[in-house]
């Protein structure tokens, strides 16, 4: 009989396996007990990071908490999902009944997706004459998170600009913009759709996405191990005990000046991709830094928000890399403003030497950081202002009584 020595070795990877798979449902039971149902979901698409906007510890659901987390990214109808794949990017289907919800009410608020995937009402492929199109590229804070159809910034930028314009030219504004956007997919579908709607101008606003991208960090073992950490629970567990979702400058991998610099060359290279087709066409680009802060993607109630009124970005950014420096531990979203931070800086530097009308929306909101829903999503209040800003440099270069 021909000895099987390989069982032995097979019999020990299959319980290895076999015990992980036990320990990876045990941990998730047990956190589900003692947090919320949400836990059970880690890894997927339907769960939230929370991480707290002090730093100090992970935010802790509620049962209720949870159960909402989850009905709202679980819900067909949530902007949180779209699943159109195209080359690069995915947005919506056309003509979606979608909806948001709005963070103080708890109300469902309709959502137009319009028949080409967009959000918004319907436009003619090719412009009319007479009209000035502008396109607003970006991700969910451009798109409306929480707000509702006649309240997003590209809605009240259209009224600006008519407005002030007196009619001639005729401006339309296009919300160009899908929810989880990185620069990367934003010229891909500008490429892909926007350049045959041949616009008169785009305007540029996001940031955030691109600062939180770690996974490509390092060579083959980070990068599994770094997917391991989001899909599952064991592994981030045994990453928070040993290392933390906490990082500093002593962890070899995640020395900030090159891996913020990394970032932010890939950040711009893709946001150049788009100023190169817009060029060779013609067509206005304005660019836009964007307020951001260190609080969770999850909406915070009104009185959380009114913490952050007076306090400037700088000042966040400024604390975070003073006790980053000082060897000090801060949170995977407090790390990753201190990159949106280098992002924002690049970018204006960028547009400087591009010659480029820039919007400073950091300045713009500087003093009102309470009307950030969440840590880059806009109150109406916030819309109003950062239209108001796109309108003045737009007004400049399309209307003669501004020049």
């Amino acid at each position: 009989m021909q000895d099987r020595w390989w069982m032995r070795p097979l019999a020990v990877v299959v319980g290895l396996l076999v015990g992980c798979l036990l320990a990876e449902a045990a941990v998730r039971l047990y956190f589900a007990w003692s947090v919320g149902p949400r836990v059970l979901l880690y890894g997927t698409g339907w769960y939230r990071n929370t991480t707290g906007t002090d730093g100090s510890q992970p935010k802790t659901l509620t049962d209720d908490e949870a159960r909402q987390a989850v009905a709202e990214w679980a819900r067909d109808d949530s902007v949180e999902r779209h699943g159109k794949a195209l080359q690069g990017y995915t947005k919506f289907f056309p003509n979606e009944l979608k909806t948001t919800q709005d963070p103080d009410s708890g109300e469902r608020i309709p959502v137009r997706i319009n028949g080409s995937g967009f959000r918004g009402a319907d436009f003619a492929p090719t412009k009319a004459p007479g009209v000035v199109r502008v396109l607003t590229l970006g991700s969910s804070s451009t798109f409306g998170y929480y707000n509702p159809d006649d309240a997003t910034y590209p809605v009240l930028m259209e009224r600006a600009l008519n407005a002030a314009c007196g009619g001639t030219p005729r401006f339309e504004v296009i919300n160009f913009a899908v929810p989880h956007a990185t620069a990367e997919k934003v010229a891909a579908m500008f490429l892909a759709e926007g350049v045959a709607l041949a616009p008169d101008a785009v305007t540029f606003y996001e940031g955030r996405n691109d600062s939180t991208l770690a996974a490509d960090r390092g060579g083959p073992v980070e990068r599994a191990y770094a997917v391991a950490t989001r899909r599952l629970l064991l592994v981030a567990l045994v990453d928070q005990l040993l290392v933390g979702e906490r990082v500093s400058l002593t962890d070899p991998t995640l020395k900030f000046e090159p891996y913020a610099a990394e970032r932010s060359g890939v950040f711009l290279g893709h946001v150049a991709r788009i100023l190169d087709a817009a060029r060779a066409r013609k067509i206005v680009f304005v660019a836009a830094n964007q307020q951001a802060t260190s609080r969770s993607p999850l909406p915070h109630d009104q009185e959380d928000r009114l913490k952050l009124k007076g306090v400037t970005y700088a000042q966040e950014t400024g604390e975070i890399r003073r006790r980053l420096d000082r060897g000090e531990r801060v949170s995977s979203f407090e790390y990753s403003l201190l990159v949106h931070q280098r992002l924002m800086q690049d970018l204006r530097q960028w547009a400087e030497r591009e010659r480029l009308p820039f919007v400073d929306v950091i300045d713009a909101l500087d003093q009102d950081r309470h009307l950030l829903l969440s840590w880059v999503h806009l109150h109406p209040d916030a819309n109003r202002v950062i239209a108001t800003r796109f309108a003045e440099a737009l007004q400049r270069q399309f209307c003669p009584a501004a020049r």
